[in-house]
C-alpha cells in the first residue's frame, strides 16, 4: 500500500483499529456536513480538498484490516476524480438537447440501443498475484518497450480486435494497461502496452497514452464486486460510434475521426430519472429474468442517474463497459449477469433496453468546470 499511504502517514498500516478508528472518527461530523454542502452544491472542490485525507484514511483501513480474509472492495481512484464525482449540483451542458440527441441517433450502431458489454471490447482484469513470472515485453507504442512485466501464461485477453488486458498490484497501487496482447511462449507482444504513473488508489488524472479518451483502462469499468456491494459509486465508460476529433476536460486526447454529428471524447452525460421510474422501468423487464438479474439493473440504472458516463473510446456502437468474462464469468454468473436469451434479445447485452430515452439523458459541462 506504499503509493497512497504517503498522504496518510499519520495512520499506521499495522494498526489499522484503536487509534486509527479514532482518528478517522473525529473527521466524520465534518465529513457529514461536507455531504449535506455537496448536495447542495455549493463550495465542491473545497469541501472535497477537505474530506480528502478521510477518504484515503478509509481506503488504507478497509484494506488492511481484511487481513487474509477477501478485502471489502474499495473504489479505485480519488475522490476529486471526475468520474468519481455525482452528477448533483454539477452544472448542464449549455449544449445538452445538442449532444443527447446526437447520443441517441448516431451513437448506438443502431438508434438508441445501448448495450452492456461483459465479452469482448471490455476489459479482463488479472492480479498480479497470480502472475507466474515477469516476461520480456515487444511493444510498438508505450512505455513498456524492453521492459518485464508480470505475467501468466494461463491469462487470456479480451476477445475482438482489442485484445485489451489489464494487470493490478494492489499492494503498490500499480496499473499496467496493454493493448492487442499475444503471448508465444515466451514473450509478449503488444501494440500498446503502458504502466500507468502513479497509485490507482489516489490517481485523479488522465494519461495519454491510455485508450481514446486518455484515461487509464481502470476508471469507471464496473466490476462484479461493486453489484454484490449494491452500489456502482462513479459513472461508466461508454465506447461511442460517433466520436469526434475533439475533447473535453476529463479527455485528454481523442483517437475520434467524425466530423459530422460528432461527440467530442469526454463528454458526460447521465439520466434524469425518478426511484419511482426506475422501479416502473425494472418491473417491465421480461417475466423470465431473474430477481438477481432485475436487481443488477436497478443498481445499474442508479449510477447512470446518480454518476452518469463518460464518452470514452471509438467502438462500433455504443455500449457500457463490464469487467470482462474471461476473469469474471463465474462472479458475473452468481449475480445474474450470466449469457442467456429470450426471443430475440440477449441478456446481459440487452439489459438496458428502454431506459436510455428521449427527455431522460442530459449533458454535463466539461469536468473542468466543477
Amino acid at each position: 500500500m506504499a503509493e497512497h499511504t504517503r498522504n496518510a502517514s499519520t495512520f499506521s498500516v499495522n494498526n489499522p483499529t484503536g487509534e486509527n478508528m479514532k482518528s478517522i472518527n473525529s473527521y466524520l461530523p465534518s465529513a457529514k456536513c461536507a455531504s449535506k454542502r455537496i448536495a447542495d452544491g455549493r463550495n465542491k472542490k473545497i469541501v472535497r480538498k477537505a474530506i480528502l485525507g478521510l477518504s484515503i484514511a478509509a481506503t488504507l483501513v478497509t484494506a488492511q484490516s481484511a487481513g487474509a480474509a477477501e478485502a471489502e472492495y474499495v473504489r479505485p481512484f480519488g475522490p476529486n476524480a471526475p468520474w468519481n464525482i455525482p452528477v448533483d449540483g454539477l452544472p448542464r451542458h449549455p449544449q445538452s438537447d445538442t449532444l443527447s440527441n446526437r447520443l441517441l441517433k448516431y451513437s448506438p450502431s443502431r438508434e438508441g440501443n445501448f448495450n452492456l458489454s461483459f465479452s469482448g471490447y471490455t476489459y479482463p482484469v488479472y492480479m498480479v498475484d497470480s502472475a507466474q513470472r515477469s516476461y520480456p515485453v515487444q511493444g510498438t507504442w508505450g512505455n513498456l518497450k524492453g521492459g518485464e512485466i508480470p505475467w501468466n501464461p494461463n491469462w487470456k485477453a479480451a476477445n475482438g480486435s482489442d485484445g485489451q488486458v489489464i494487470i493490478l498490484d494492489p499492494a503498490t497501487g500499480r496499473e499496467w494497461d496493454l493493448w492487442q496482447v499475444n503471448f508465444n511462449g515466451s514473450r509478449i507482444r503488444v501494440s500498446n502496452g503502458n504502466l500507468v504513473p502513479d497509485s490507482y488508489f489516489t490517481k485523479e488524472d488522465g494519461f495519454k497514452p491510455s485508450r481514446g479518451c486518455g484515461i487509464p483502462y481502470l476508471a469507471m469499468l464496473v466490476r462484479p464486486e461493486e453489484i454484490a456491494q449494491g452500489r456502482i459509486e462513479h459513472a461508466l465508460s461508454m465506447p461511442s460510434r460517433n466520436t469526434a476529433k475533439t475533447f473535453v476536460p476529463p479527455a485528454i486526447k481523442s483517437d475520434g475521426r467524425v466530423t459530422q454529428n460528432g461527440m467530442p471524447m469526454g463528454t458526460r452525460f447521465a439520466l434524469n430519472i425518478t426511484d419511482a421510474e426506475i422501479d416502473e422501468w425494472v418491473n417491465s423487464l421480461p417475466s423470465e429474468l431473474s430477481e438477481q438479474t432485475k436487481q443488477a439493473a436497478r443498481i445499474i440504472a442508479v449510477a447512470l442517474r446518480d454518476y452518469g458516463w463518460f464518452i470514452t473510446d471509438t467502438a462500433g456502437g455504443a455500449h457500457f463497459q463490464f469487467e470482462d468474462y474471461a476473469t469474471a464469468r463465474s462472479k458475473w454468473d452468481a449475480l445474474g449477469l450470466g449469457e442467456q436469451s429470450f426471443g430475440w434479445k440477449n441478456y446481459p447485452t440487452d439489459l438496458i433496453d428502454g431506459l436510455i430515452t428521449k427527455g431522460r439523458v442530459y449533458a454535463i459541462a466539461p469536468s473542468d468546470q466543477y
